[in-house]
């Protein structure tokens, strides 16, 4: 099997491409896009096992906890409060939980994948109360909390449980095509959504993508130069990645379903980011 389909950076970097010089589906692009979402995060967490020792973990958890919500979420918002013209786009991802591409990457790294696995989980399920609260948070007046709790259950929720269905049936090379093929229709849609925009307002890609290099990069290095220090090498790099990861495709389809698909162009960067890391 050729490398290229299973892998995640030539599926979004086709997908930009494409996104921009055909601008997306004609017809049916949220649908599309969300569908594509569902999928890709059942396939992504189908072969990881959810059975949780919270009493052995309980500290790294916690740490994961105030790595990704507290420390990379509160510099979003401020990022947000810097670039207002995209606030609700960052707020969005703020309250989005990590990516879940951290666990395979920091086996990848050589970092302690069973703490990120456990983290990972912890943090996705307490995602279901915390995304729809950070955001009703700093924007109640603008969103309707029914569509926005609908959206979280389906698109956060729903995954979960029907991820158990398929757990260990699909073999982890497949689910990834799978969830690689997901991502490539999600960000071609956005992209194609934003493509006018895109090249409109270039001059703000600048701003945002030095904003997105310190909150992946800047951010990453930081922690994993601390962490070491204190904890090793191989934790380092699970805190480093929980430091700078959000899942950037939730964020996509949360945003451009409650606001309009420019508040998308934050996460589309982010993603550029995360992929370079």
């Amino acid at each position: 099997m050729p490398k290229f389909i299973s892998s995640f950076s030539f599926a979004i970097s086709m997908a930009i491409l494409f996104g921009i010089a055909t601008g997306g589906f004609p017809y049916f692009s949220n649908e599309i896009a969300t569908v594509s979402l569902i999928l890709a995060m059942i396939f992504s967490i189908s072969n990881i096992s959810f059975k949780i020792s919270f009493k052995r973990e309980t500290k790294e958890i916690l740490l994961s906890l105030l790595l990704n919500y507290g420390l990379l979420s509160s510099l979003i918002i401020s990022m947000g409060y810097i670039m207002k013209d995209y606030f609700e786009g960052f707020i969005v991802m703020a309250s989005a939980p990590p990516a879940i591409a951290i666990v395979p990457l920091t086996s990848i790294l050589k970092g302690d994948k069973k703490h990120s696995l456990f983290s990972l989980i912890f943090l996705y399920i307490a995602s279901i109360i915390l995304m729809p609260l950070i955001i009703f948070i700093f924007l109640a007046e603008e969103v309707n909390p029914a569509i926005l709790m609908k959206n979280v259950l389906l698109l956060i929720l729903l995954p979960i449980l029907l991820s158990r269905i398929f757990y260990e049936k699909v073999r982890e090379e497949h689910s990834k095509i799978i969830t690689n093929i997901c991502f490539f229709l999600i960000v071609f849609s956005v992209i194609g959504k934003n493509r006018q925009f895109i090249f409109e307002d270039y001059f703000v890609l600048l701003p945002l993508s030095i904003l997105m290099f310190i909150r992946t990069f800047v951010t990453s290095a930081v922690i994993k130069t601390i962490s070491t220090k204190i904890w090793g090498k191989e934790r380092a790099v699970s805190h480093a990645l929980f430091s700078s990861f959000k899942n950037e495709g939730l964020i996509m389809i949360i945003a451009s379903s409650l606001f309009s698909y420019s508040t998308a162009l934050p996460a589309i960067i982010a993603l550029i980011f995360e992929m370079l890391l």
